[in-house]
């Protein structure tokens, strides 16, 4: 446990808030430079002239629902891929496709501002992506999932659009 973690227990009740906000949570230009480096990694995936096409992203763990802490956190990408037709498809093409899609944005992360603070990990159930600074990092879970909400829950390019099926998903 850090410093923080271990005084928690004898903080009052009323400074919490506090207690939490310098402590716990993530220093802001920390969060801040995290959330471009996803923004941009959200793009990269919808961008469409990526195979496989990308409809939508969904963001979760404790980033998607931001209650990262301090230092070392989780989060997962959902990917609604336009490949898989039917549920059924999504376990049957899974690995290839999330294969093709952790090459093409190691390649294209790689090009862009990003090569140095993030990682691709490959998996026997695809891969992660792991995102940092010099006092942050977030490992996401990259999983394939078949849209059942259709293709018109997504909105290519208009981000408030997607987070509005993002918080739908996240409150399901």
């Amino acid at each position: 446990m850090g410093n923080g973690e271990s005084q928690l227990s004898s903080v009052p009740a009323q400074k919490l808030g506090w207690f939490i906000q310098e402590y716990l949570k993530p220093y802001e230009e920390c969060q801040t430079l995290i959330d471009e480096m996803v923004n941009t990694i959200c793009d990269v995936l919808q961008e469409p002239e990526q195979f496989p096409l990308v409809q939508g992203v969904a963001i979760g763990g404790s980033y998607g629902r931001k209650t990262v802490l301090r230092g070392n956190s989780d989060g997962t990408l959902v990917l609604f891929f336009s490949d898989l037709k039917q549920f059924q498809d999504q376990k049957r093409s899974q690995r290839d496709i999330l294969d093709k899609t952790g090459d093409k944005l190691k390649f294209c992360l790689f090009t862009k501002w990003l090569k140095n603070n993030f990682e691709i990990q490959k998996s026997l159930d695809g891969f992660t992506i792991q995102v940092f600074t010099k006092n942050q990092r977030i490992s996401f879970e990259v999983l394939a999932a078949f849209n059942a909400l259709s293709k018109h829950c997504w909105v290519s390019g208009e981000k408030s659009q997607r987070s509005g099926c993002q918080t739908a998903l996240c409150n399901l």
